[in-house]
């Protein structure tokens, strides 16, 4: 049942919560500025597979160091969680201006680079996302978590504009620049805002939570979800870019786009939210997302590329503060970063998967492999879900 409109009464854009928008802001944004990566990675000598590697290494850390990032953010608190996740994301950026050659000579390098910045992606997300469910009023935990998500959104839409500008005038250098600047702008915004949550004690808060968090079946079955998703991101995070350019469309097109729509979505989560129930918006939002990226095989205009992204978008928007809020609800807060940690972590192993797998069959068979698999990797989270769909708590 929807929620009343009571609920709308409680504020929701307090100062804390407003300043760690603007933090994320910046980070997420500079996450944009590394979506031109595999153009980067195509200008010193690499291919499809060259992109799928370096950019699933960034998943495969987010993923294997879920434990320790999702536990460190219930053990230190998520201010401080923040910090680290900037700092770090500071020193990748800074690194790169460093690498120079052609990818068989830099190769390692880029993977070691490419596993620290999915570290402090793993971090700043999951620091981030918990932080949130700290400081909005719980009857409004899904329209928060939508105004929260709309950072990364236009972040991806953001970075690579300002980002491909840069690069045709300074060369790809640009994008190690712009993004140090941006996490630095992130980490000075960060230095005022107060963490609500009080770390406990308890030593029983540690890696091994996490796994018990994995075990409850509403968690692990969301996150399945959540790794459907992610294997159709992947071909979002590391293909599009290299596919408009083969066709002479923008690239920054299809994420404006994207993440417009998706905002949209998000902004008018204060109707949508508390209008219908999240289990009633999943199943739409799943459609949605699988018809976009199948939409993209046969894109050949900046229009079609843009509508294309649209569509996704909307889908995106829509599909994970109702993912999250229905999941996370019940959850105490102790806890509450090891269970965004398993729900992220589910989806950053997608994304890793996707890289891979999607970079080898590009290689093979084209674009259009990609994209017609990332649909059916959304409508299986759509066959999930339908099948979980009696055992979620409605609201």
């Amino acid at each position: 049942m929807a929620n009343g409109s009571n609920s709308l009464e409680e504020p929701l854009f307090t100062g804390p919560f407003l300043l760690l928008l603007a933090c994320s802001m910046m980070l997420q944004t500079g996450m944009g500025v590394f979506y031109l990566f595999p153009l980067y990675v195509l200008d010193i000598g690499g291919n499809k597979a060259d992109i799928g590697i370096l950019m699933g290494a960034m998943s495969l850390a987010a993923v294997c160091g879920r434990p320790a990032v999702s536990s460190l953010v219930d053990r230190i608190g998520r201010k401080r969680s923040l910090v680290i996740a900037s700092l770090l994301l500071m020193l990748v950026s800074m690194l790169h201006l460093f690498v120079k050659g052609a990818i068989n000579q830099t190769l390692p390098l880029l993977l070691i680079l490419r596993l620290m910045f999915g570290g402090g992606l793993a971090l700043c997300i999951v620091a981030g996302l918990t932080m949130t469910a700290d400081l909005v009023p719980a009857s409004r935990l899904t329209e928060g978590i939508g105004y929260f998500g709309i950072t990364p959104l236009v972040g991806i839409a953001l970075g690579p504009v300002v980002a491909e500008g840069m690069v045709h005038q300074w060369g790809f250098d640009a994008i190690f620049f712009i993004g140090l600047a941006v996490f630095i702008a992130a980490f000075l915004i960060l230095m005022p805002l107060r963490d609500r949550f009080v770390p406990t004690t308890d030593k029983a808060t540690g890696n091994g939570n996490f796994f018990k968090a994995l075990r409850i079946p509403i968690v692990w079955r969301m996150s399945l979800i959540c790794l459907c998703f992610g294997l159709a991101f992947a071909a979002h995070s590391s293909f599009i870019a290299p596919f408009a350019q083969k066709n002479a469309l923008p690239v920054s097109a299809y994420f404006a786009a994207y993440s417009a729509s998706a905002v949209l979505a998000r902004l008018m989560g204060g109707y949508i939210f508390n209008r219908f129930d999240e289990i009633q918006i999943m199943p739409f939002a799943l459609v949605l997302g699988g018809i976009g990226f199948l939409c993209l095989i046969g894109v050949s205009t900046t229009a079609g590329l843009m509508g294309t992204g649209f569509l996704a978008g909307i889908g995106h928007g829509l599909l994970f503060p109702s993912l999250i809020a229905v999941t996370i609800r019940p959850i105490t807060a102790d806890n509450r970063g090891k269970v965004n940690g398993v729900l992220t972590g589910g989806f950053d192993a997608g994304v890793f998967m996707g890289a891979l797998i999607m970079g080898q069959l590009g290689e093979l068979f084209g674009f259009g492999i990609i994209f017609g698999t990332s649909a059916a990797a959304i409508f299986l989270g759509l066959t999930i879900f339908l099948r979980i769909r009696p055992m979620i708590v409605r609201r």
